[in-house]
């Protein structure tokens, strides 16, 4: 009996005993896909689904591999050690080839992937990678994939919206704006003081600045150059927009990425979260894109 939870080209003939949670199944015809622990395009009629996830199918000897992870582990006092031992294999087991796999079949499902900067990419793709290794294991810490996210979001801020600011800065004297307590930390890194680039929280205080600060509009060289960048930008009053990015970066920074980098346990509900806040139709990732794009 087809299983109506599998994609139509995979009409099923055949289904073997679960074995946690690994599940085989023998489809009618030879087909293709990709098995998401090696990396490797196959092709059989034999297909196994991790965690009843059709996006996540592995080829027979990656199968062997985590079967036999399985079978030692089978008698185990407590069941629920074996997905977690499954995840944690896989996740030790995670190779430069899955890692780019990973990062393709990112760019596949979400076309504007490939606006993002390789290592904001890369990020992404490490946080879904590990969020569906984390997925259905009880008791485990998603601090590592929600800091993949903000970190994705902090890079792409920093490349669109910071690096045009250095450019616009070079030759204007910032000496007052480097002491100023709310713009100091830009604009240190606009002056080439500091090589490492200021953290999410700082960028958004930027911001927050920029818009609410009459005084420092009108004496600010900082502020001023920022205003030269964003007359790029048909769509940059996102940037300034109380409800645009302040609140954006602002639930981002206190509600995940600060707890994440701390001594706060996340749970999967924090991740999907915050992935919808990062990712989803109007997300942060999206919007800065479009607030930063001169058309």
């Amino acid at each position: 009996m087809k299983d109506s939870r599998s994609p139509g080209r995979y009409p099923i003939t055949m289904t073997y005993p679960q074995r946690g949670p690994l599940q085989q199944y023998r489809v009618a015809t030879p087909t293709s896909f990709v098995c998401f622990r090696c990396g490797r395009t196959k092709t059989s009629k034999l297909l196994t689904v991790f965690r009843d996830d059709w996006g996540h199918l592995l080829c027979n000897g990656c199968y062997g591999r985590l079967l036999a992870l399985y079978d030692v582990r089978r008698g185990s006092a407590d069941a629920s050690e074996v997905p977690d031992a499954l995840a944690d294999q896989l996740l030790a087991l995670l190779s430069t080839d899955e890692s780019r796999r990973a990062e393709e079949l990112l760019r596949v499902r979400e076309a504007r992937s490939e606006l993002l900067v390789p290592k904001a990419l890369r990020l992404l793709a490490t946080a879904e990678y590990v969020a569906g290794q984390l997925s259905n294991a009880t008791g485990l810490d998603w601090s590592a994939a929600v800091i993949g996210l903000c970190k994705a979001v902090e890079i792409e801020a920093v490349g669109r919206v910071l690096d045009p600011l250095v450019h616009a800065s070079v030759g204007v004297e910032l000496a007052a704006d480097v002491a100023d307590k709310d713009l100091g930390r830009v604009a240190k890194y606009c002056a080439g003081r500091s090589a490492k680039p200021p953290e999410l929280g700082a960028i958004r205080h930027f911001l927050v600045t920029a818009t609410h600060s009459q005084e420092r509009q009108s004496s600010s060289p900082l502020l001023s150059a920022f205003r030269t960048v964003l007359r790029r930008w048909p769509l940059g009053d996102w940037l300034l927009d109380p409800t645009g990015a302040p609140a954006a970066l602002e639930a981002l920074t206190v509600t995940y990425r600060n707890p994440a980098a701390h001594t706060d346990e996340l749970t999967e509900a924090d991740y999907r979260q915050c992935a919808d806040l990062v990712l989803g139709r109007t997300g942060v990732l999206w919007s800065l894109i479009m607030a930063t794009t001169t058309r």
